[in-house]
C-alpha cells in the first residue's frame, strides 16, 4: 500500500487526471501488471508486434505517436525509435518509467501529457453540475485537435481505446441512477476517437478490446460482453487473448479474458 501511495504522488498529470480517477487507475494497473506478469506477456508481445507492422507499412518514417503510452509494456519504443526521427508517447498520466525512457533517449523520444478526448479538463470542471446526457454529449463530440509535434507518419492507439470513456466517469455524481451510463459514454469515446484516428494522414494502429469474457477453470466461457463502441468494425487484422486477471485476481471462479483485437490501416483506408 505505502509503494502505491509513494507511486501515485510521483505521478505526472494535471489536477483533472487525479479528481476523475485516472491517476488511481494507472497505480492499478501498474500492480496488477506486477502480480500477473508472466499471464500478461502474450499479450505485451501481441502488441508490439502489430505495431511494428504498421510501422513496417509506413512510407517516410519522420514522427511516430502512440496514445495511451502507460508505462510502454505493450509498446516496443526502442524499434520505433530505430526507425522514426522522432516517437511521441502520449498519456493522461506519466508514470517514472515512461519519463526515464525519454531521458534516456537524448532527445529522439518525447513524453508528452495529451488527452486523446480532448474534453476530460471540460468533465472535470463541471464535475458536480453535469447531467449524464451533457457528458455523453461531450465524449459524442470530443475533438483532440492535431496532436503533440504535428500530423504523425504513424499513429498508434494502444488498448485505450475501451477505457477512454468509462474511467473518467465511474466515480461521476449522476452514474448510479443510471445503469446504463458507463455503456453509453464508453461507446460514444469509442466511436469518436475512431473517427478521429480514421482523419489522420499516416498509417494508423488501432489495439483495442474487443469482448470481456469470464471463463472457468476447465475452459468453459461463462459470460462474453461486446465492449460498448466497437460494433460494426471490419475484421481485425490479428486477434488473441489477453489473460488480464487470472484466477483469483479478478474472482475466485473464474479468469477474467479480453478478447483483443488490432486494425491496422494506411493513409485513406487499408
Amino acid at each position: 500500500m505505502l509503494a502505491e501511495l509513494f507511486r501515485y504522488f510521483t505521478l505526472r498529470c494535471p489536477p483533472w487526471a487525479r479528481l476523475l480517477g485516472l491517476a488511481r487507475e494507472h497505480v492499478a494497473i501498474t500492480y496488477r501488471h506486477r502480480r500477473t506478469r508472466a499471464a500478461w506477456t502474450p499479450h505485451l508481445d501481441a502488441s508490439k508486434a502489430a505495431i511494428l507492422e504498421g510501422a513496417e507499412r509506413c512510407a517516410q518514417r519522420w514522427r511516430a505517436l502512440v496514445i495511451g503510452a502507460g508505462d510502454c509494456r505493450d509498446v516496443p519504443v526502442a524499434e520505433l525509435a530505430a526507425r522514426f526521427d522522432e516517437v511521441i508517447l502520449t498519456d493522461v498520466v506519466l508514470g517514472p518509467e515512461l519519463r526515464r525512457l525519454a531521458k534516456r533517449s537524448g532527445g529522439k523520444v518525447r513524453a508528452e501529457v495529451w488527452d486523446a478526448t480532448g474534453v476530460l479538463g471540460e468533465l472535470a470542471r463541471g464535475w458536480r453540475s453535469l447531467t449524464c446526457a451533457q457528458v455523453e454529449a461531450l465524449f459524442a463530440r470530443s475533438d483532440p485537435g492535431v496532436p503533440p509535434g504535428g500530423e504523425p507518419d504513424l499513429v498508434v492507439s494502444a488498448n485505450c481505446i475501451s477505457q477512454i470513456g468509462i474511467v473518467p466517469v465511474d466515480r461521476f455524481p449522476g452514474a448510479d441512477a443510471d445503469e446504463k451510463f458507463h455503456d453509453r459514454c464508453g461507446a460514444a469515446a469509442a466511436r469518436r476517437h475512431r473517427q478521429w484516428l480514421v482523419a489522420r494522414p499516416g498509417v494508423r494502429v488501432l489495439l483495442g478490446d474487443r469482448a470481456r469474457l469470464d471463463i472457468a477453470p476447465d475452459g468453459r466461457e461463462l459470460k462474453r460482453e461486446p465492449v460498448p463502441g466497437m460494433e460494426s468494425m471490419r475484421k481485425p487484422d490479428r486477434t488473441w487473448r489477453w489473460l488480464l486477471a487470472p484466477i483469483p485476481e479478478w474472482c475466485p471462479d473464474f479468469d477474467r479474458v479480453h478478447e483483443v483485437g488490432a486494425w491496422i490501416d494506411g493513409p485513406g483506408g487499408r
